[in-house]
C-alpha cells in the first residue's frame, strides 16, 4: 500500500473545491457513507449542484447544523473537504457545545466518505486524525464513532486511531436491519 503524493489534510469548503466535489460525484462516489452505490441519490446530488453552485456549498456548510451556533446548546458541525491538493473526500465533526454530546439522529460525532480512487492510501486515517484534533481544540475529550459492521475499512481505521468497541447494534439515521459498530475514540488531554 502506497500514501499519497501530498499527506492529506482537512479544509473548509469552498466554491472553487467544489469542481473536484463536482468531478467526483460524476464519478459516482456519494458524500454520505450510507449511500454508497447509491445512483439516484448520487445524481440528485450532482443535479442540485450543478444547478444552484453557492447554494450547495451552503447546504454544505450549514447542513445538519453550521459550525458556529451562539446557542451552546444548539448542535454545530465542521463540514470539511479531505484534500491532497485535489478533492479526496468529505468529512464532519458534529456536536452540541454545552454537552459534547452528538447532536441527536446523527451517526456520531464523525463521519467521512473517501473517494474510492484515493482509499487504502491513508486518507481516512490522516483526515478521522485532523478530526481528532479539530476536536481537541473545541474541548471534547472523547468520539462516538460508528460504522457499518461490515465496512472492513473504516473499521480498521478507527481501531487504528485508538476506537474502542462499545456495542453493535442499530441507529435511527440509516434502516432498522442495518447493523453498526460504535466505537469510542478518547482523545485525552
Amino acid at each position: 500500500m502506497t500514501g499519497p503524493a501530498k499527506a492529506p489534510d482537512i479544509v473548509m469548503p469552498t466554491l472553487e473545491a467544489l469542481g473536484g466535489y463536482e468531478d467526483a460525484l460524476a464519478r459516482g462516489w456519494s458524500p454520505d457513507p450510507r449511500r454508497m452505490g447509491d445512483a439516484a441519490y448520487v445524481e440528485a446530488e450532482l443535479a442540485a449542484l450543478r444547478k444552484d453552485r453557492a447554494g450547495y456549498l451552503d447546504r454544505i456548510l450549514n447542513h445538519p447544523a453550521p459550525a458556529y451556533n451562539a446557542s451552546p446548546t444548539e448542535p454545530v458541525n465542521h463540514a470539511l473537504l479531505i484534500s491532497d491538493g485535489e478533492f479526496a473526500g468529505k468529512a464532519d465533526l458534529r456536536y452540541v457545545p454545552a454537552t459534547a454530546a452528538g447532536p441527536d439522529g446523527v451517526p456520531g460525532h464523525v463521519g467521512y466518505s473517501v473517494v474510492p480512487w484515493k482509499q487504502g492510501r491513508g486518507y481516512a486515517t490522516a483526515a478521522l486524525r485532523a478530526l481528532m484534533e479539530l476536536a481537541r481544540s473545541k474541548g471534547l475529550r472523547e468520539l462516538q464513532i460508528l460504522c457499518n459492521v461490515e465496512n472492513l475499512g473504516s473499521r480498521v481505521v478507527i481501531e487504528r486511531v485508538g476506537g474502542e468497541v462499545e456495542r453493535v447494534g442499530p441507529h435511527p439515521s440509516d434502516r432498522a436491519e442495518q447493523e453498526k459498530i460504535y466505537y469510542r475514540v478518547r482523545l485525552g488531554e
